[in-house]
């Protein structure tokens, strides 16, 4: 790796110099493995837009911010996080800050039985946890390379053959924003058991000031016949905070995931969903939303691949941009020729708010089987004129009815949720980013 020193960026040479420093507190006896992810990522630099899945999210303010690792986290209180923890939700959490698991701020006591959780850094060091990267199946970018690399924390889930939750588990992943230009790389690994089942909310926040990098990688072994709801909520600092993310799940037979990805934070948000559906009768659904305002920019890919016979996949986007905002949406199915009997259907709907936001939406279909059923569509547009008349002619004012509408809008996806206390804390703050939302935000 020294050897081609001179030939890459200085960015890059950055990142060669900040793992230099970081290595020996890096957990697990991992040093060859992170090493060729280190080398993988320094061999293809950051990504750019003549990338095609990269060609609408420009990532060169991460690239020249020149990041530094944090090694420790920063001192956050309990009262810190009260706002960030919904209101009447019975849960087990687990609180990361600036990508280290802390167990003085989690509260795990009373979990089901066969339901194991802990700090990542703690399996690494033991070796129990497995082997990162199985379920990214050649799918990961450079991020996911650094992420591998510089991993220092996260979180570990396990559940035992026929276990299930008796509460969900709120993951908080804090950046501090103490210092500037810290990143935090963090990892989550979640290995479910045959027929066990439980519900995650993956809950990513900012809290300071200063200029913050989270890059987050989560990996899902979903055993035959488990059960996995995953709601994932990035409220990362709009102003401050970059924030990359990738879901890698690798799915048994007759598996169901359901994957709820909100994202109302982050000056610049870039998250990748894949699954493989690697037996008969998997499932997934992927639900999200997105509401980026002023100068926001959210890039959500996705890709499902159909690998065996009678799998099922269900995918529906919304977003609402206003402002200068930007949106991406990718969204790719493929059915590979042996997935005979796959049933998959895509959607992605935008709103345009303002003339300068803009949204560019990408379903795609890959099909290499003959008996199947497959469909995909894509919308983009303003709201209803004559339904703004209609609400205002009962009672509301021009800004109040657009905010009511814009709001039915993606309570479609949102009023899915069936955990109350996550979905009334969800529809408040939709709200709170909606032009004139926030006048009817309490009455969620």
């Amino acid at each position: 790796m020294t050897g081609q020193r001179q030939e890459i960026s200085p960015s890059v040479d950055h990142y060669l110099a900040e793992f230099a420093r970081v290595e020996r507190h890096l957990p697990g006896d991992l040093i060859r493995e992170r090493r060729e992810r280190l080398r993988a990522f320094a061999d293809g630099g950051f990504p750019h837009k003549k990338i095609e899945d990269w060609k609408y999210t420009d990532v060169s303010a991460i690239e020249a911010a020149r990041f530094e690792m944090a090694t420790s986290a920063a001192d956050v209180a309990r009262g810190d996080l009260a706002d960030w923890c919904p209101d009447d939700l019975d849960c087990h959490r687990a609180v990361i800050v600036d990508g280290h698991f802390q167990p003085h701020l989690s509260e795990l006591d009373g979990l089901a039985t066969g339901i194991r959780v802990r700090g990542l850094a703690t399996s690494l060091a033991d070796g129990s946890a497995p082997a990162l990267g199985t379920t990214v199946n050649g799918h990961g970018s450079a991020f996911t390379d650094m992420n591998a690399a510089f991993a220092a924390d996260g979180l570990h889930l396990r559940t035992d053959a026929g276990a299930v939750a008796n509460k969900p588990l709120h993951v908080l992943i804090v950046a501090s924003g103490r210092q500037d230009r810290v990143m935090a790389q963090v990892r989550n690994i979640m290995e479910l058991g045959d027929n066990s089942q439980i519900r995650v909310i993956e809950h990513y926040i900012g809290l300071g000031d200063h200029s913050y990098f989270t890059n987050a990688v989560t990996e899902v072994h979903a055993a035959p016949g488990s059960r996995l709801e995953r709601i994932r909520i990035q409220q990362e600092h709009p102003e401050n905070g970059y924030h990359v993310a990738s879901f890698h799940a690798r799915q048994q037979r007759d598996s169901r995931i359901i994957n709820y990805g909100i994202d109302l934070g982050g000056r610049l948000a870039r998250i990748d969903t894949n699954s493989t559906l690697d037996d008969t009768g998997a499932e997934i659904h992927l639900y999200g939303v997105y509401a980026p305002t002023g100068d926001q920019h959210v890039d959500n890919h996705t890709r499902v691949d159909h690998a065996k016979p009678h799998g099922t996949s269900r995918e529906a986007y919304k977003g609402v941009l206003s402002g200068k905002s930007r949106g991406v949406f990718n969204g790719k199915v493929i059915v590979h020729k042996d997935a005979q009997k796959t049933d998959s259907e895509q959607s992605s709907d935008s709103l345009l708010l303002s003339k300068q936001a803009v949204v560019d939406a990408k379903p795609e279909l890959e099909i290499y089987a003959d008996d199947v059923k497959c469909a995909h569509g894509s919308t983009v547009g303003q709201l209803d004129e004559d339904a703004v008349f209609y609400l205002m002619s009962r009672g509301l004012d021009q800004d109040g009815a657009r905010a009511v509408l814009t709001y039915s809008f993606v309570d479609e996806i949102i009023g899915q949720i069936d955990l109350e206390p996550i979905r009334i804390f969800l529809e408040r703050a939709v709200l709170e980013k909606l032009p004139a939302g926030s006048r009817f935000a309490g009455l969620a």
